[in-house]
C-alpha cells in the first residue's frame, strides 16, 4: 500500500481527504492504523466511514497536520474528550491557548460533584426542630395537626431557601440560584 496514497475519511456525513503519510505523523492512534480490511471501509466509494462529529474531527484532522491540536469552542468539555478517546488521542496534548476554555468543564463538574456531596450529607430538619424554630412548639394547633395554611407554609417556605437538599424543588430553586 502507498503511504502517499490520498485517503478519504467520511465523518459525520462530512468528507476530509488527507494521505496516509499524514495520519501516520502520529502513532499507535485510530487513524494510524487505517486498513481496507476495517468494516467501516466502504470499497465502492473508496472512504473510510465514522459516524463520530465532524466539527471536532476538523481539529483532530488539524492536529495531525500541524502537531498542534485546538479545542473547538462549539462543543462541550465532556464531548471533546470523548472524541479524543474514540481516535486514541490524548487530552493533555490541547495547545495551552485553548487548555484553560477546555479544562473549563471540569472545574463545574468537580464543583457541582462538590455541592452534591454536601447536600447529601446534610440532614432535613426535623418536624420538631422546625417546630421550635418558628415556635410552634408551644401551640396546641402544632401538635394536633391544624394550624393555620399560613403558618404551615412557613416552614416549608424556609426549607426550600435554607436547605437545598430538602426536596426536589429545593434543588432547583438553589440550582437556579447558583445560575
Amino acid at each position: 500500500m502507498d503511504n502517499d496514497r490520498k485517503i478519504v475519511l467520511n465523518v459525520g456525513g462530512q468528507r476530509f481527504e488527507t494521505s496516509r503519510t499524514t495520519l501516520k505523523k502520529i502513532p499507535a492512534t485510530r487513524l494510524s492504523k487505517l486498513t481496507e480490511a476495517l468494516s467501516n471501509y466502504d470499497k465502492i466509494l473508496n472512504e473510510y466511514f465514522f459516524d463520530r462529529h465532524p466539527g471536532v474531527f476538523s481539529q483532530i484532522l488539524n492536529y495531525y497536520r500541524t502537531g498542534k491540536l485546538h479545542y473547538p469552542t462549539n462543543v462541550c468539555g465532556p464531548l471533546f474528550e470523548a472524541e479524543l478517546e474514540f481516535w486514541g488521542l490524548d487530552a493533555n496534548q490541547v495547545e495551552p491557548c485553548c487548555w484553560k476554555t477546555y479544562t473549563k468543564h471540569r472545574d463545574t463538574e468537580e464543583t457541582l460533584a462538590t455541592l452534591e456531596r454536601l447536600c447529601s450529607l446534610e440532614e432535613k430538619t426535623s418536624d420538631e426542630d422546625l417546630a421550635k424554630l418558628f415556635g410552634f412548639d408551644e401551640d396546641p394547633r402544632w401538635k394536633a395537626g391544624r394550624l393555620p395554611w399560613h403558618k404551615k407554609i412557613k416552614p416549608i417556605l424556609w426549607q426550600l431557601f435554607h436547605e437545598p437538599s430538602s426536596s426536589r424543588t429545593a434543588k432547583v430553586i438553589n440550582f437556579k440560584s447558583l445560575l
